[in-house]
């Protein structure tokens, strides 16, 4: 019997979806009669492991906790924490050191993806085309107005490392940059100022394992805001149609971009790309390694665009790593 935990929340404004994605994941794993599947929540408040109905303290650092004496440890972790610490590496670090498989990305993979300036640019040295990016730091916020001789309005202003759409803006104007900014430094220590794109919004998953890949239907995002936002992402702002109405040039692109990304890094499990096409070619704006799992998220009507069960995309991650 292995022992398989379902580990969601952290510490990054995600805390809520990354909960809902947990506990849809858990749904779909908690019957299975081979493994013994529990979930593990992390948080600013504390670490704690729901098992059999009760609930345990986690030690973090060996990823384990105790019942009556006894210690367990996972055999393999379904990563769904987005963001802080389960997207940016740092969970992967403590799995790796011991020797606990996940589903998600290695520590290398999850540092260079959750670093959307780093990510760019090694897509960019493939050959994949995206906006132009302008990188500010904290300590450059006072240098914004000369920044802003060499930045093309309308613009958007993002966190540098950060997922959910949360903390983005599109900027019309340079009088509107400092207010913006500051919104996504709320987010992180770093901010992104990148040309806007006018073109058609879509959003692609990919899944990952030992076995095989497979890249899934591509969704297209007619948002009802200015952006594909949280609110569009989360709480039914936009129409998402999936298989999109994207030409077979702009699909075969799409593919070509992500099989050469693949073929380069182990990115592994399931991960959602986001593009921006205009005149048939398609912008990569960034990748997420774990992105949202829940009945309202892209990923499943993908699967089931796909003709697949999501029930068994989910147990067959699982049984990968084991």
């Amino acid at each position: 019997m292995f022992n398989i935990a379902v580990v969601y929340g952290g510490y990054s404004s995600e805390y809520e979806v990354s909960v809902k994605s947990g506990k849809f994941i858990y749904e779909n794993l908690k019957d299975n009669l081979d493994w013994n599947v529990y979930e593990v929540c992390i948080s600013n408040d504390k670490n704690f492991v729901k098992y059999n109905k009760n609930v345990y303290e986690l030690d973090y650092k060996s990823f384990s906790f105790n019942v009556n004496g006894t210690v367990i440890k996972p055999n393999a972790v379904f990563n769904i924490i987005h963001g802080d610490p389960g997207e940016n590496g740092d969970l992967a670090e403590i799995l790796e050191k011991n020797k606990i498989p996940q589903t998600a990305c290695d520590v290398y993979v999850s540092k260079l993806t959750s670093n959307k300036k780093k990510y760019i640019e090694f897509v960019n040295s493939l050959g994949v085309p995206s906006s132009k990016q302008v990188l500010i730091t904290r300590n450059e916020i006072d240098n914004i107005s000369s920044l802003s001789s060499s930045i093309i309005f309308p613009c958007i202003v993002k966190p540098n490392n950060g997922g959910s759409s949360i903390g983005v803006s599109k900027v019309y104007k340079v009088n509107e940059l400092n207010e913006k900014v500051q919104i996504a430094f709320k987010e992180d220590d770093e901010v992104l100022i990148e040309s806007f794109l006018d073109g058609q919004e879509v959003s692609v998953g990919v899944i990952q394992n030992k076995n095989e890949r497979i890249i899934l239907p591509i969704t297209e995002i007619i948002s009802d805001n200015e952006l594909f936002d949280y609110s569009a992402k989360y709480l039914g702002e936009s129409q998402e149609i999936t298989p999109g109405n994207v030409s077979e040039k702009s699909k075969n692109l799409i593919h070509e971009y992500l099989n050469n990304i693949y073929d380069k890094i182990n990115l592994n499990g399931i991960t959602r790309s986001e593009f921006i096409i205009v005149n048939d070619i398609p912008y990569i704006l960034e990748t997420n390694t774990i992105p949202g799992f829940t009945k309202q998220s892209i990923i499943p009507q993908q699967i089931e665009a796909q003709k697949l069960n999501v029930r068994d995309v989910i147990n067959d991650l699982v049984r990968s790593i084991l």
